[in-house]
């Protein structure tokens, strides 16, 4: 039986589910193996849900590794070596620059994040389009460096 959401509401707080099921089937279907350069960018997805399911999926992974034999490495490396997230929405509480902080440091990777605006959406923040907490440097990443890297001309 498929379920759709029938609300805006279940559908835009659950799209973190989806995203993470996607990465979950990249990583045990072994796509990564075999296209290990390619990127794969998840846009509108939310960040905060990447340090949890990160550490799920290491946590799961090394009980059923013979389950997996192709997926060679931590799901936390594939993660940070292939995946990539905008930062539209970031959906951090508001002016909280501490938990800002504690989520990019749990990601782990000042590679994975891109910037997008979410305009013209409903939820688009105008000129609060990153969340305070980022450094300079970082911001410089998720701005410039990071998107020419995924994105190499």
């Amino acid at each position: 039986m498929l379920f759709r959401s029938s609300h805006y509401l279940h559908d835009y707080v659950a799209h973190s589910q989806t995203f993470e099921d996607q990465i979950l089937s990249l990583i045990s279907n072994g796509v990564f193996n075999k296209f290990p350069d390619l990127k794969f960018v998840m846009i509108e997805s939310g960040v905060t849900w990447l340090p949890g399911f990160i550490w799920r999926a290491i946590k799961t992974w090394r009980g059923v590794r013979a389950e997996v034999p192709w997926v060679d490495r931590s799901p936390a490396e594939i993660v940070r070596s292939n995946i990539r997230l905008t930062v539209q929405p970031f959906d951090a509480p508001p002016g909280d620059r501490e938990a800002v902080e504690r989520i990019v440091e749990q990601i782990d990777s000042d590679r994975m994040l891109l910037f997008a605006s979410d305009y013209p959406h409903w939820q688009f923040e105008g000129d609060a389009i990153l969340p305070p907490g980022l450094s300079d440097g970082l911001i410089g990443r998720i701005r410039v460096d990071n998107p020419l890297e995924t994105y190499p001309r």
